[in-house]
């Protein structure tokens, strides 16, 4: 960096004092919004959108699904499956076959958030993702802290009805496969994971939700269509899957005509961000008819409590800007964390008391981000966090050697 050329920007605030941040080179502005205009000095405010997160996780989506079919017709094919059918492996594709399908879309969607930020929105991207790696020998310390959590969440998970059975156990069946996930678990997930949680997902919710509570007008707007995306996604997830895809294909087409329109009789021109909610109630409904019942459930039931919060909010006073950016703030951290505990809830089966214990790490690893404005310290901790579980693995099954006392 050349500090001739650099520029100075401050975002402190009274109430969440930020660090002198160097930007370089100058960029242009992002236009405002009525959002972005709204918000405290103390939000975060990242150049993405709503909409590109929206269209990284349909890139992740689709990475997941071309990759996942490669590796599952080499594996097929290949001595490694040992005679099993198509069907069996299927039904268990096994780590051959989600390790590395996983990391290359992992990679892809890395790749994605990449060219968003520097040819897209034209911003340094270490720096605008808050990338900062902690001074001396700090990162021990988080790397530490993680493998303490790991424990203390041990202890507490002898309270908790863990299941002795799990899906994810399929994972661990063997040596290879243990050795597999281990890296894959500690060098991929928590970069990938704390990237597209902590780096992107968050910083838009807490600058969404804390200009939401800002505007009463804006809360009705978005109690609204959380109860649409819940209704809409309640008759998706009645329909085939099939028959799904191909209503949320239809009404997504719809929404997008009727929003054209609408711009050409204007004589506007169209923005892409119009089509954020529908695009989000679409790509709901598209989740619902593929996930089961219990998820889906707990999901719905999810949504109607944060409407009648909203509802409850819209008719309330209107709040002042600090109060309004708290209020956000704790619900941006809430929805975060409970997003990483869902996506792993197939793994998981959708038992309770694990899903616990992932949203309590959610929340540990997003207030960490919050505090530090930095998505550094809680990779350390994620990664400290999965160390530790493989370590205590490794030494209770006699290296491997012994995996049925996983279950015992």
């Amino acid at each position: 960096m050349c500090p001739g050329n650099s520029q100075v920007t401050h975002l402190s605030s009274p109430d969440h004092p930020l660090p002198e941040l160097q930007l370089e080179p100058p960029v242009e502005p992002v236009a405002p919004t009525a959002a972005r205009a709204a918000i405290g000095r103390g939000a975060e405010n990242p150049p993405w959108s709503g909409l590109d997160l929206l269209i990284l996780g349909l890139v992740l989506v689709a990475a997941v699904f071309l990759f996942s079919s490669i590796f599952f017709a080499a594996v097929l094919h290949s001595p490694l499956s040992h005679g099993v059918t198509a069907t069996e492996l299927g039904k268990n594709p096994g780590p051959l076959v989600i390790v590395p399908s996983m990391t290359l879309a992992y990679g892809a969607m890395l790749i994605s958030m990449y060219v968003l930020v520097t040819r897209h929105r034209k911003r340094p991207f270490w720096q605008t993702v808050g990338w900062r790696w902690p001074q001396g020998s700090g990162w021990l310390g988080y790397i530490g802290g993680g493998g303490l959590l790991a424990i203390g969440l041990a202890e507490l998970s002898r309270l908790l009805p863990i299941p002795k059975s799990l899906p994810m156990d399929q994972f661990f069946q063997n040596r290879q496969s243990v050795y597999l996930m281990m890296i894959f678990g500690v060098a991929v997930a928590p970069l990938a994971e704390e990237m597209l949680f902590r780096g992107f997902l968050y910083p838009v919710l807490d600058r969404w939700l804390q200009a939401l509570f800002m505007t009463p007008r804006q809360v009705r707007r978005g109690c609204v269509w959380i109860l649409i995306t819940a209704a809409w996604g309640y008759i998706e997830h009645r329909l085939p899957l099939t028959w799904s895809v191909l209503a949320a294909v239809v009404v997504f087409l719809v929404a997008a005509a009727l929003v054209l329109g609408r711009s050409l009789r204007s004589g506007q021109k169209p923005s892409p961000l119009v089509l954020l909610p529908g695009a989000t109630v679409v790509a709901w409904g598209v989740a619902a008819g593929a996930i089961s019942d219990h998820v889906f459930g707990v999901a719905t039931t999810v949504l109607l409590v944060l409407a009648c919060l909203l509802g409850v909010f819209s008719v309330a006073p209107t709040p002042n800007a600090p109060a309004a950016g708290r209020f956000g703030r704790l619900l941006a951290v809430l929805a975060t964390s409970f997003a990483f505990a869902m996506v792993h809830g197939e793994q998981l089966g959708q038992a309770w008391g694990p899903l616990l214990v992932l949203f309590v790490v959610g929340l540990v690893l997003t207030i960490t981000r919050v505090i530090t404005r930095s998505v550094t310290p809680g990779l350390l901790i994620h990664v400290g966090y999965n160390l530790m579980l493989f370590t205590v693995l490794y030494l209770g099954t006699d290296h491997f050697r012994h995996l049925e006392r996983m279950t015992q």
